[in-house]
């Protein structure tokens, strides 16, 4: 995992976490003592400590794990529901909290047990709290509290968890089907508001684990509702907090959220995972990208002093504290989008309508091809958002614009092209123009390519 191409720094996290779990908030970077904690975040950390513990095996994150399920088991009560804000002095401030939050307990404690990384207390300790909360799913009414609880049922295999799975799936199938009568708004609600894409998310899941279809037609009618406005800008634009997206409205543009982006990176993961489809796992890459640039202000909101993560895009630029929804989120997506690999190696050779590259090295940070262009032809105007690129022309005369200018390059001539720089290469010659190719970056796939003109139909 890595933030913005440069090694994974933890330290936010352990900034953000004291003895007894992690804050809610910070001011700038500074953990904000005034704001306390909340289970919400904890469960979410609980997680996302899960998976780097998973990944690296290092004591310090399982000792994190052991931090944040304390935290969570506390705030569980005896009825099995879960109290959620609680001060710094450690006192709770309600007697239960949202459903919402409920959800999320059980998302966390469904992973965790089903981790083979984890110790037998821990998946002891987490079962019991799971026993404990099962009794209050059938009396949750509100769709993101069961599109979570779903998604951590989805973790287990029994008639038990099967059962209730079904039950949650036709609930909300039924709130998509009358909500969704017309064809230009296929959603469950009259509104995207807050982590919209869970929804779709726990639709696959009610897929995988119970075989209907009914589930299937609507996690793809609604993650493709979803996708339509979430990337209608070529890049992921999620529904801002300042307003939503009300039904007969347009979408509110700002504040947006950092959670966003990280739900939709996990949604479409399992939507790629249930279905094959690699316009998803695309999807999960663009939605991630968000966090390094491809989004409406063009800014990383990673901190590279702090390693913490910005807590959204604001009307005004970037908010500039770098809370614990934000980081957690952000982790969670990499580690998860660091999991998947290519169903396919890229090919050798890839042939394109003005000629062909071959890849001829490939290592983490770069990529090396050899392009030929054939005569009279020419690629699209584009850039890149993620990645830099040096030409070397070794044989014929490339006609190149990088930014707003136009240049001649002739053999054993090169030429740089930093990352956002829209650039172009031509042939104008009458033999094959031959280029290697030096690409550097935190990520290199093919998808990563914005058109803004192409004489082939692809912009």
């Amino acid at each position: 995992m890595n933030q913005s191409g440069n090694a994974f720094d933890d330290t936010h996290i352990f900034r953000m976490t004291d003895d007894t779990g992690m804050f809610q908030h910070t001011r700038y970077n500074v953990p904000d003592l005034d704001k306390g904690y909340t289970t919400d975040d904890n469960a979410r950390a609980l997680i996302m400590a899960v998976m780097l513990y998973e990944k690296e095996q290092k004591a310090e994150y399982l000792a994190l794990v052991y931090r944040y399920l304390a935290f969570t088991l506390y705030a569980q009560n005896e009825n099995g529901h879960f109290r959620n804000f609680m001060t710094y002095d450690r006192q709770f401030k309600e007697a239960q909290g949202s459903e919402e939050c409920f959800g999320r307990c059980i998302w966390a404690l469904g992973y965790t047990v089903a981790s083979s990384a984890m110790p037998g207390g821990i998946k002891a300790a987490c079962s019991s709290a799971l026993l404990r909360a099962l009794p209050q799913v059938n009396s949750l009414r509100y769709l993101r509290g069961q599109a979570y609880v779903l998604i951590g049922l989805g973790f287990f295999e029994g008639a038990e968890s099967d059962s209730l799975i079904r039950k949650i799936a036709d609930s909300m199938a039924v709130h998509f089907e009358l909500c969704a009568g017309e064809t230009d708004w296929c959603w469950f609600e009259d509104s995207l508001t807050y982590d919209n894409a869970v929804l779709p998310w726990a639709m696959f899941i009610a897929y995988r684990k119970t075989g209907q279809e009914r589930f299937l037609d609507i996690a793809r009618k609604s993650i493709a509702f979803f996708d339509n406005d979430a990337f209608r800008d070529g890049f992921f634009r999620p529904v801002g907090c300042r307003g939503w997206w009300i039904r007969g409205n347009e979408p509110a543009l700002f504040d947006q959220q950092p959670v966003e982006a990280s739900m939709s990176t996990l949604a479409h993961l399992a939507a790629y995972e249930i279905t094959g489809d690699e316009t998803m796992l695309t999807l999960a890459r663009r939605s991630f990208a968000w966090y390094s640039g491809e989004n409406s202000c063009h800014q990383s909101l990673i901190d590279l002093e702090t390693g913490g993560c910005y807590d959204g895009i604001m009307a005004d630029g970037m908010n500039l504290n770098q809370g614990a929804e934000s980081i957690v989120g952000y982790c969670l997506a990499s580690l998860a989008l660091g999991n998947v690999t290519d169903t396919e190696e890229e090919p050798a050779t890839v042939y394109r309508p003005w000629g062909f590259y071959t890849v001829m090295g490939c290592a983490p940070g770069y990529k090396m091809k050899k392009i030929v262009v054939n005569p009279g032809q020419i690629l699209s105007l584009q850039m890149h958002y993620h990645r830099s690129e040096y030409w070397n022309v070794i044989s014929g005369v490339a006609k190149v614009t990088i930014g707003e200018v136009d240049s001649l390059v002739h053999e054993t001539e090169s030429v740089f092209v930093a990352q956002t720089t829209k650039h172009r290469i031509e042939n104008p010659g009458s033999s094959p123009l031959e280029i290697i190719e030096v690409q550097t970056g935190s990520y290199l796939g093919e998808d990563d390519i914005v058109r803004f003109e192409d004489k082939y139909g692809r912009a």
